[in-house]
């Protein structure tokens, strides 16, 4: 009987056709009931999604709650990070998404530990190095969704995926109906027979060997009790279900003989790619960009030059303007495929990291001046 892996977690856009404060107003009760939910039940776990700026973003309402938080990521029930926002994956540039792990990453620090798994479920397709971005990050593996195709990219979901030069790989777990698959999981004969049985049929044209069915959808609270719903489910259905992890499922696959895929994930074979938006709300798309370059290409090398010669100013102010572009980055903000009010809150954050970027410029170069004491005819060019 074919052994598969049942993983509770949330996808929590931050904001889509609803801004992020709507968002936060349902986190303060989703994010509420989960940690009582895991506290209740040590042997119960939980994703949530992927991304920390949720978590920050919830920390900010119930700062006492930071311990019990720390209590759970290091009992291995609450999974969080590594990335910071939810990236797009084809629209941004590579270094984007790579400081989106690194402060993803960094910022897990005060929470204890982090998912050491690229998590995109929901991201509009995938360009063809993001291989050699995760490596760069420590990260050994992702976990996707949109752009496969499968019996034409790779035979089975699970593979590794290599860069362009083949020097690099990681493994990949596609999710092939998506991360809603085992979403409101039910120990009916009812949803296993018309829902769940039916999933998995589906993945096993694809795979001889154990399955990962995600359990969770788009802003949907922890299912409770998940062990004994599991357990019921396991005596209805015809597969052997089980409470698993990702990373208890990556360790089975990595223990396979695995083929191998080179290139991009662009298909919408399996799921919609929305290759249109790559027009939408081109105004924001410039800006980004343009904000994206003002930061890679000035205010980071003109705060190492800064730094060499004894001009100090904080990192944290750089990390400031990355986390609001890299929120204005996220899969559906990046995209344009939201709301008006959403689309003005992002425009203003990208404001407001751009305020960031020209005051670090300013002042390090009026401390440059002053440093090499230039004359009133001088000029100072970087």
């Amino acid at each position: 009987m074919t052994n598969v892996h049942i993983v509770n977690h949330t996808h929590w856009d931050r904001e889509w056709y609803f801004t992020s404060m709507d968002a936060l107003v349902l986190s303060d009760q989703l994010f509420s009931d989960a940690i009582d939910e895991l506290k209740q039940h040590p042997e119960a776990s939980f994703v949530l999604d992927g991304q920390l700026s949720i978590l920050d973003d919830y920390l900010a309402l119930y700062p006492e709650k930071l311990s019990e938080i720390k209590t759970l990521v290091a009992d291995k029930q609450l999974f969080i990070g590594p990335w910071y926002t939810q990236s797009d994956a084809f629209y941004t540039s590579g270094e984007a998404v790579l400081r989106n792990a690194m402060i993803g990453i960094f910022e897990s620090k005060k929470y204890g530990d982090y998912m050491s798994i690229g998590y995109l479920p929901d991201t509009f397709g995938f360009n063809a190095q993001i291989p050699v971005i995760l490596k760069e990050a420590g990260l050994e593996s992702v976990i996707m969704w949109r752009g496969l195709h499968l019996n034409k990219h790779v035979k089975s979901p699970y593979f590794k995926w290599v860069s362009l030069n083949g020097k690099t790989e990681v493994t990949a777990l596609n999710l092939p109906q998506g991360y809603g698959t085992g979403m409101l999981l039910e120990p009916t004969m009812e949803y296993v027979d018309g829902r769940l049985d039916p999933a998995v049929d589906f993945i096993k044209q694809y795979t001889d060997g154990e399955i990962l069915i995600p359990s969770g959808n788009d802003q949907l609270a922890i299912i409770h009790d998940f062990s004994n719903k599991v357990e019921q489910i396991k005596q209805l259905g015809k597969y052997d279900y089980k409470v698993s992890t990702y990373q208890d499922f990556l360790a089975y696959v990595n223990e396979q003989t695995l083929e191998t895929y080179r290139g991009e994930f662009r298909e919408p074979v399996l799921a919609r790619v929305h290759k249109t938006i790559g027009s939408v709300r081109m105004d924001l798309k410039q800006m980004i960009f343009h904000l994206e370059d003002h930061l890679v290409q000035r205010i980071e090398p003109l705060t190492v030059i800064a730094d060499q010669i004894g001009i100090k100013l904080s990192n944290r102010l750089l990390m400031q303007a990355w986390k609001k572009l890299l929120e204005s980055q996220a899969h559906d903000s990046l995209a344009g495929c939201v709301s008006d009010s959403v689309a003005e809150d992002i425009k203003h954050r990208l404001k407001e990291a751009q305020e960031i970027c020209d005051s670090i410029e300013n002042t390090i170069m009026k401390q440059l001046a002053d440093a090499l004491d230039l004359k009133p005819n001088e000029l100072l060019i970087v």
